[in-house]
């Protein structure tokens, strides 16, 4: 029987249409899914109010119908729950049934506080609200169903090698690998929600829209936080639109104008980036806001390995 599936928005407020569509692609490839009724509130830029969306949120993960919580779109707010859910926890305890948690982007938050607090699987995938949800690389997709039902989805990480920032790891790594969104995980830095440090993990990051020094600012945060501590290594997914502003133009000679700095693109300003940092970082990983969306499992093992190849071996939602 095909895991119960429910949907319920943490964050911003959802398209109606386009969630709909994509739940309706859930529905034909046989899962039992559906929408709770919160998804389609409105307060100020949530989907409803604080309150109502920890309620709904809690709601679904005590519900015995349910085997995965899914969540109907990211953008912004879910941090704001996570004293509401830390409340509803302390009272009740942790929801008594264990699910699988599936979203990103502004779901980040939420994946560590359910694998840290309730000790709940987390997949890292779209959402339904996503206009081209189900329709992006087949293989993806494929992958993304497989393991919904826990099955092994192969080497869908792997039609090309991860491509190495700096020197790669003379061996091949097992380790837990951990991570989300860059924002995200910045986010919660200094607070009873930081991160999981990434000692002896690999930690995964991908992000959306930001620019080279903000991405090199979250990652200073990040770093001088203590969070990247003897961490094994950092994979890479896609960074999307964050392309380099254009320089500033000064007065040159006979009042011409030229640019204050070269506009640097994309690959250099990584390597600029990350590849000082003392451990192996590999680029290339297809998961992300796109143009790749491969689903990848937090909190499970996976094997590294110096020629950029990346595999799981283990993790607890597979039967």
């Amino acid at each position: 029987m095909p895991p119960r599936i429910a949907f319920v928005a943490a964050s911003s407020v959802v398209p109606r249409l386009d969630c709909e569509a994509g739940v309706d692609r859930l529905r034909a490839a046989g899962f039992k899914a559906t929408v709770h009724p919160q998804c389609f509130e409105t307060h100020f830029t949530y989907a409803g109010a604080d309150q109502q969306r920890a309620a709904a949120l809690w709601q679904v993960a005590n519900d015995d119908e349910v085997d995965i919580v899914w969540l109907a779109r990211g953008g912004y707010g879910a941090a704001r729950l996570l004293p509401l859910l830390d409340d509803l926890t302390k009272h009740h305890g942790p929801p008594h049934r264990r699910k699988l948690l599936v979203g990103y982007s502004d779901v980040t938050v939420l994946h560590e506080y359910a694998r840290t607090r309730w000790r709940w699987p987390t997949l890292h995938a779209p959402m339904p609200s996503a206009g081209n949800f189900g329709t992006y690389d087949q293989s993806h997709w494929r992958a993304l169903l497989d393991l919904m039902q826990g099955k092994h989805p192969g080497d869908v990480w792997g039609d090309r090698p991860l491509k190495w920032l700096n020197a790669p790891p003379a061996t091949a790594i097992e380790a837990e690998l951990v991570g989300g969104n860059l924002a995200l995980w910045s986010s919660v830095v200094g607070t009873p929600y930081a991160p999981t440090p990434a000692k002896g993990r690999i930690l995964f990051l991908e992000d959306i829209g930001e620019k080279y020094y903000r991405i090199d600012r979250m990652l200073t945060q990040i770093r001088q936080a203590g969070l990247l501590d003897d961490a094994v290594a950092i994979v890479l997914g896609d960074f999307t639109n964050c392309d380099d502003d254009a320089p500033q133009l000064v007065r040159g000679p006979n009042d011409t104008r030229i640019p204050l700095r070269p506009q640097y693109t994309f690959d250099h300003a990584l390597k600029e980036i990350f590849a000082p940092l003392p451990i192996p970082v590999a680029t290339g990983l297809p998961v992300g806001h796109g143009p790749n969306f491969a689903p990848l499992p937090l909190g499970a093992t996976y094997r590294l390995t110096p020629d950029g190849a990346i595999n799981l071996l283990e993790w607890d939602w597979l039967r």
